[in-house]
């Protein structure tokens, strides 16, 4: 190890410090001192996922910062960094080509080196930092440094939502509909995993959903997992869901089981929307030390168990959806996974989705999907089911599309 390095590595808290005490306008300005100032980097710039995961959109400060353009999360080494969550490497020769590539350099004719990594909180991809360095190489030794810079960065980032819409605002490639704003506060983060699970989902279309929702907690040993689909569409099916989630975790945290939270729902649904409204849903709660639990049904697609590649339907009889009568009986059924298991939940604006006088996307294309695609991370999974829906309707959904995607696998030795 460099002296440099050796001496960077323990300044990280420095760092952690001088972003907590910025402005929302200066966090990737103070990374970017921070870098030039221990490591050498001749510059940094934060390309955040928009909220479709179609680009990555730069985060840029002053004129040559503002030169960096949008990075295809497909055709771009930014993206694959992304995606495959990983640190990518590429050369550039002038100013030009590095904004083209989503990052700022200086030195026409100089070559330059800019390093794309991954900022993610645990599971949930945030974006990717691109650093830039002079020269073609990067000393092996400055890389676990900057795993650490973007791992900080990634929780200021993520704490910064609480304060500022700056954020928010850049991963909008258009407006974001008054529905959909309502359903993005519901959802709790994409993507979570500890070393017994990994979970993520993900919602489209991004900018007009309205009616579907999903929701997780975590406590010591248990695992709670829901997805849920309001009839209707816009605004008041998103009030529909709101509610229909807010009640049931305003339950869980009653410590209420999951047959109760879903009774709260369907009594707060019918009280408030008296009539017709309904909402569909699936609620899973699981040991996640033993892979054993329960799961109640209320109208709702039945998931997709991955089992040693072969994928299954579980078999989970339905009962009434959510908001119709009181009192109404959610039965409980027993689910037990093996190490090593995918569960996907999902709405059937995956399986139905289709355009006019073509089939549907259906269930054995989706089970055909999850097999073929068993070595993908669930967050990229999720991500390539509801991408693989969307282009089968040409960009057009006629109906939200939600996919849930749950691996368990157990340290062999039992203990989290």
């Amino acid at each position: 190890m460099t002296e440099r390095t050796a001496a960077a590595r323990p300044r990280v808290g420095e760092l952690l410090r001088s972003l907590d005490e910025a402005p929302p306008t200066e966090l990737v300005d103070v990374c970017s001192t921070w870098l030039t100032r221990h490591l050498a980097a001749r510059a940094c710039v934060l390309l955040l996922a928009d909220y479709a995961e179609a680009t990555l959109e730069p985060v840029a400060n002053g004129p040559v910062a503002a030169a960096v353009r949008p990075q295809d999360l497909i055709d771009s080494a930014a993206g694959e960094a992304y995606r495959e969550q990983r640190q990518v490497t590429a050369v550039v020769d002038h100013p030009a080509q590095a904004a083209a590539a989503g990052a700022v350099a200086g030195g026409e004719g100089k070559p330059a080196l800019v390093v794309y990594l991954p900022v993610s909180v645990r599971a949930e991809r945030l974006g990717v930092l691109a650093v830039t360095f002079p020269g073609d190489s990067l000393d092996p030794d400055v890389a676990p440094v900057l795993e650490d810079v973007t791992r900080v960065l990634g929780h200021v980032l993520t704490g910064a939502r609480r304060y500022t819409d700056r954020f928010e605002m850049l991963r909008r490639r258009r407006e974001l509909g008054l529905a959909a704003e309502i359903q993005w506060e519901l959802l709790p983060s994409l993507a979570f995993e500890l070393p017994a699970f990994s979970i993520a989902g993900t919602v489209e279309p991004a900018y007009e959903i309205g009616g579907d929702n999903f929701d997780y907690a975590i406590s010591a040993h248990r695992l709670t997992v829901g997805v849920s689909d309001a009839a209707g569409h816009g605004l008041r099916a998103a009030l529909l869901a709101s509610l229909s989630c807010t009640a049931m975790r305003n339950a869980r945290r009653a410590r209420s089981t999951i047959a109760e939270q879903a009774e709260s729902a369907n009594q707060h649904l019918v009280d408030q929307f008296p009539g017709a409204d309904f909402v569909t849903g699936l609620l899973l709660d699981l040991d996640v030390d033993a892979g054993v639990g329960t799961i109640i049904n209320a109208g709702h697609p039945p998931p997709l168990l991955l089992r040693d590649g072969a994928v299954s339907e579980l078999v989970l009889p339905a009962a009434l959806p959510l908001g119709l009568v009181v009192p109404a009986h959610y039965p409980l059924h027993p689910i037990r996974l093996q190490p090593g298991d995918r569960l996907l939940l999902f709405t059937d604006g995956i399986t139905e989705a289709h355009q006019r006088g073509e089939p549907a996307f259906g269930y054995r294309r989706l089970a055909a999907l999850l097999a073929e695609h068993r070595d993908l991370p669930p967050a990229e999974l999720v991500r390539h089911i509801t991408r693989a829906v969307t282009e089968s309707c040409h960009g057009k959904l006629n109906d939200d599309a939600t996919a849930v995607c749950l691996d368990w696998h157990p340290p062999r030795n039992g203990l989290l």
